[in-house]
C-alpha cells in the first residue's frame, strides 16, 4: 500500500479527477510513494475521457485506511470519502471560496481562486521543472477546459496560461471541450437523477445547510422545458433526505454561458430572489451573471451573514 493518497470527494468531475491521478504522479517523480484512489463513480465527462482515450482508471476505495491523505477540489472535512479522517490529511490544493482547512489539523493548505483545480496541480509540475505525462496533461487540460466552461469568462490568466501549456504538450485536439460537453450532456432515462446526485453537495453555511446540485450542459432551457418537475423532484428528496434550510439545483448552459436555477420550496426561493442579476419566474431563475454554484453559495454567505 502507498504511503500516500490521492483523492477527492466521492463521486468526483473531471477537475477533482484530474487533480487527483496527476498529483500523485507528481509525487512520485519527487521520490514519494503515492498513488490515486477514487471512491464513488466518477461523472460522465470523467467516464468520456476515460474511454475515449484508453486513459488506465484510477484504483477505487481503500476499506479502513488509516495512512497519510492529499486532498485536491475540496476543504470540507464532511465531505471526505469513505472512512478519511480530518487528522489524516496532509496537504490541501482547493480554489473555491468557502473553505475549511481550520478543521484539518495536520495539513498544509494552498487555497487560490482560479477557474479550476487543475490549474493549481499543472503549476506544481511547471514550479519542480517536471513534465506531465500525456496522460496527465490530458486530463489537466480537461479539467480547466471543464471547471472554466472552456475558457470563459470564469477563467483567470493563470487558467489560461496552463491550458495552453497542457495542450501542447498533451496534444489535445481543438475540440476537446466541445466533445465533452456534449458527452455530459446526454440525460436521457436515469442518467439525470444520477447525474444530479452525482455533483450534488450539502454545504454548511452561516449554521444553516445548504443543499445543491449542478449540471453543467448543453441544451439547458431545453431540458428544463421537459423535465422540471422531475428535477424538482430529486431536488425535493435530496434536501428532505439531507435536512437541508435550503436547497436550489444550478444549471449552467455550456452554449450560451447562462444559468437557470431552480428551487421547489419558498423558503429558498424567498433567500435568493434578491441575488443580483437573477430574472425569477416563479420557481426558476435565469441569469447571465451567476453562473456556478460556488458564485452563488458565496453569495448566499454573503447574506446569510448580514441578515
Amino acid at each position: 500500500m502507498s504511503d500516500i493518497i490521492t483523492t477527492t470527494y466521492e463521486g468526483p468531475d473531471l477537475d477533482g479527477y484530474s487533480c487527483s491521478v496527476a498529483y500523485a504522479e507528481l509525487l512520485r517523480a519527487l521520490g514519494k510513494d503515492a498513488k490515486a484512489h477514487i471512491w464513488g463513480e466518477p461523472q460522465l465527462e470523467v467516464q468520456w475521457i476515460l474511454k475515449k482515450f484508453d486513459l488506465e482508471q484510477a484504483q477505487g476505495p481503500i476499506e479502513n485506511y488509516e495512512g497519510l491523505v492529499v486532498i485536491l477540489d475540496m476543504s470540507d472535512p464532511d465531505g471526505l470519502p469513505g472512512n478519511i479522517k480530518a487528522e489524516q490529511v496532509i496537504e490541501i490544493i482547493d480554489h473555491r471560496k468557502i473553505t475549511f482547512e481550520d478543521r484539518f489539523p495536520n495539513a498544509t493548505s494552498q487555497i487560490e481562486q482560479v477557474g479550476a483545480a487543475a490549474t493549481l496541480v499543472a503549476e506544481r509540475f511547471r514550479s519542480a521543472n517536471i513534465q506531465p505525462s500525456k496522460e496527465s496533461g490530458l486530463l489537466l487540460y480537461g479539467g480547466i477546459l471543464s471547471n472554466t466552461q472552456n475558457l470563459s469568462s470564469t477563467a483567470t490568466e493563470r487558467d489560461r496560461q496552463m491550458a495552453e501549456w497542457l495542450k501542447e504538450l498533451s496534444g489535445a485536439s481543438d475540440n476537446l471541450a466541445q466533445e465533452m460537453f456534449a458527452a455530459k450532456s446526454d440525460l436521457a432515462g436515469d442518467e439525470l437523477q444520477k447525474t444530479l446526485l452525482g455533483d450534488s453537495k450539502v454545504i454548511p453555511v452561516q449554521n444553516k445547510m445548504i443543499g445543491t446540485m449542478q449540471l453543467e450542459i448543453i441544451g439547458a432551457k431545453e431540458l428544463v422545458k421537459n423535465r422540471l418537475q422531475e428535477i424538482q423532484q430529486v431536488l425535493e428528496n435530496f434536501g428532505q433526505e439531507n435536512d437541508c434550510d435550503y436547497a436550489f439545483v444550478n444549471i449552467k448552459d455550456l452554449e450560451n454561458d447562462s444559468g437557470i436555477i431552480i428551487t421547489f420550496d419558498q423558503e429558498t426561493l424567498k433567500l435568493m430572489q434578491d441575488v443580483p442579476g437573477i430574472e425569477w419566474h416563479g420557481n426558476l431563475g435565469f441569469s447571465s451573471q451567476l453562473t456556478l454554484r460556488k458564485q452563488i453559495t458565496a453569495w448566499i454567505d454573503e447574506r446569510l451573514a448580514n441578515s
